[in-house]
């Protein structure tokens, strides 16, 4: 993985996972269909804009998951690098997948970026969770 190393100690004290850490996380959460997973990773406050123009909340983006109607067969993020914003940080990188959709395989190549923002876990601790995607659809 490109950019910055990756922190268990957060830049500004937070005791927690980097964006960086989070983004290995949510790429073997979406590899694994493990809803759980996503769900602890995902802020309520979701906006997720696939590289097809489509959008999606939490909620629905997990129910595609969830459903099986969105499938994740390959899965791999490169160049990646971590910016900061704020309290939190966003991370910017390419992304390759295999994936079905709507029962159609399709090759995906596309270039994101992500927004992490800490939020008040279940233990009181903060943890990075993604509030924002953006895809855009890379060139092979």
């Amino acid at each position: 993985m490109g950019g910055r190393g990756a922190s268990l100690e957060h830049q500004n004290g937070m005791k927690n996972m980097s964006a960086l850490i989070a983004e290995e996380q949510r790429r073997q959460a979406m590899l694994g269909g493990d809803i759980a997973a996503l769900e602890a990773l995902l802020s309520e406050g979701l906006v997720y804009v696939h590289s097809t123009g489509g959008r999606d909340t939490k909620t629905t983006y997990l129910k595609k998951l969830a459903s099986g109607s969105l499938k994740y067969l390959t899965l791999s993020f490169e160049d990646l690098q971590v910016h900061a914003a704020g309290p939190g940080e966003m991370v910017t990188g390419r992304m390759s997948a295999e994936v079905i959709i709507g029962g159609q395989s399709k090759a995906i190549r596309s270039l994101f970026l992500t927004v992490w923002m800490p939020e008040p876990g279940a233990d009181g601790q903060q943890v990075m969770r993604m509030l924002a995607y953006q895809g855009a659809p890379y060139p092979v």
